[in-house]
C-alpha cells in the first residue's frame, strides 16, 4: 500500500466474504477488491497472500494490497491442505503457511517455511503450531501461536514464547510493541519496557495496529453483528469506527 493511500484512509481489513476494505478517516468503509481466501498481509503489507484449494492440491495466490483489479496471481503448489500463507516480502523471499490434515490434533497444524533461491521456494524449516494465521515481520522472523496457544517467534529455526494462552496478535509497525488478545482481554505490551495497556473486549476476531503505532484497532463479532473499534493509546478511549455486515479476519496499516 503506497503512502497515499495510507494518507487517504485510516485502517484496511479482510472479512469472512473473501474482500479487502479500507475505512477513510471519517470512518466510512470502501471496497477494495476480493481477495483469496485465507487471506494473510505480506511483511510490508504490499501484498496479500491466501489460498485456492483443488481437490489434493492447495495452491498459493498473491495480489496487490492495493484498488488494482488484478488477477491472483500463482506462487507455489504445495499438496494436501494448506492455509494462511505468509510473505516475507524481500529479494530473499520466504513464505510460510500451515498444512493440516486428520493425523494433527484438534486445532494444530504443521508451519512450513520456503525459502525462495532463484526462480523456485524450497524447504527451510517445519515445526508444530496451532491452526491460526501466521505473520512474517520486517526482520524476517516468523511470529506464530504454538500448539500450547503461547504466542511465539521464530527465527534461525528456533522458537522462543512470547505471551501465554494468547488467541490473536498483533505488531506495531517497528516491531518494538505488540498486542495479545487473551481471556477477553487486549494486552498492549512494549518488548523491553513491558506492559503499556490493557483493556477489556468480547468476542474479538481481528487486532491490528495503525500506521504509525499510536492507535489499535479491534473487531469483534457476536450474534452476527460485526463492530470494528479504534484504542488510543494516549487519551484510553474506545470509539467505534463502524459496523460491517461480515466477520472481520484481519486488520492491517
Amino acid at each position: 500500500m503506497t503512502n497515499s493511500i495510507l494518507s487517504l484512509y485510516r485502517i484496511f481489513f479482510t472479512d469472512d466474504n473473501h474482500q479487502l476494505w479500507a475505512v477513510m478517516r471519517d470512518g466510512r468503509p470502501v471496497l477494495m477488491k476480493s481477495i483469496p481466501p485465507f487471506a494473510t498481509f505480506s511483511s510490508d503489507h504490499t501484498v496479500i497472500t491466501g489460498v485456492e484449494l483443488d481437490g489434493e492440491q492447495t495452491h498459493f495466490l498473491w495480489t496487490l494490497a492495493n484498488f488494482q483489479q488484478q488477477k491472483s496471481m500463482q506462487i507455489m503448489t504445495q499438496s494436501g491442505y494448506c492455509y494462511y500463507p505468509a510473505l516475507w516480502n524481500t529479494a530473499h523471499a520466504q513464505i510460510a503457511f500451515l498444512r493440516a490434515d486428520l493425523l494433527n490434533p484438534k486445532g494444530t497444524a504443521d508451519i512450513f517455511i520456503y525459502k525462495k533461491a532463484r526462480t523456485k521456494f524450497h524447504l527451510n524449516d517445519s515445526f508444530p503450531g496451532a491452526l491460526l494465521p501466521v505473520f512474517f515481520a520486517k526482520s524476517g522472523a516468523l511470529y506464530y501461536i504454538d500448539t500450547q496457544n503461547h504466542f511465539a517467534k521464530r527465527l534461525m529455526k528456533e522458537s522462543s514464547v512470547i505471551f501465554e494462552n494468547v488467541t490473536y496478535f498483533a505488531l506495531s509497525p517497528n516491531e518494538t510493541e505488540y498486542a495479545v488478545y487473551t481471556n477477553d482481554m487486549v494486552h498492549w505490551i512494549d518488548f523491553k519496557i513491558g506492559q503499556l495497556r490493557q483493556f477489556i473486549a468480547f468476542d474479538v476476531t481481528a487486532i491490528g495496529f495503525n500506521e504509525t503505532g499510536n492507535s489499535l484497532f479491534f473487531a469483534t463479532c457476536k450474534s452476527g453483528r460485526t463492530s470494528l473499534y479504534q484504542y488510543d493509546k494516549f487519551s484510553q478511549e474506545i470509539t467505534l469506527v463502524l459496523n460491517h455486515p461480515t466477520k472481520i479476519t484481519a486488520i492491517s496499516f
